[in-house]
């Protein structure tokens, strides 16, 4: 899927219109989220419990949606976020991740 489109389709779901309501519905939502996969990740990781990957796909599903919504409030495309991304890990790590790096690096914005 594009990520132009789907964010566009993202706009068809929202339940709010107002510019502030849906700037806290999806910081709210996005840590609301976050919380349903860390729930699962820490009994898989620390309790012996299997890993239901549909869950983990729903749950990322949803955490999209909210980064979305909040990209959209703010005029920024999905596409734009994840190439600044890259960009700026690869100038904080130009050979690949290293923990010596990570921990002696500069801030750089």
């Amino acid at each position: 899927m594009n990520l132009d489109d789907y964010q566009q389709e993202v706009v068809r779901t929202r339940a709010t219109s107002d510019h502030n309501e849906t700037v806290k519905m999806a910081l709210i939502g996005l840590a609301d989220e976050l919380g349903e996969i860390a729930g699962p990740l820490k009994k898989y990781l620390w309790h012996g419990h299997s890993l239901a990957g549909g869950h983990l796909l729903d749950e990322m599903g949803d955490i999209m949606w909210y980064l979305a919504t909040l990209c959209n409030e703010f005029n920024i495309s999905l596409e734009d976020v994840l190439q600044h991304n890259v960009e700026k890990l690869r100038r904080r790590y130009p050979d690949g991740f290293s923990s010596e790096r990570s921990i002696n690096r500069e801030e750089t914005k």
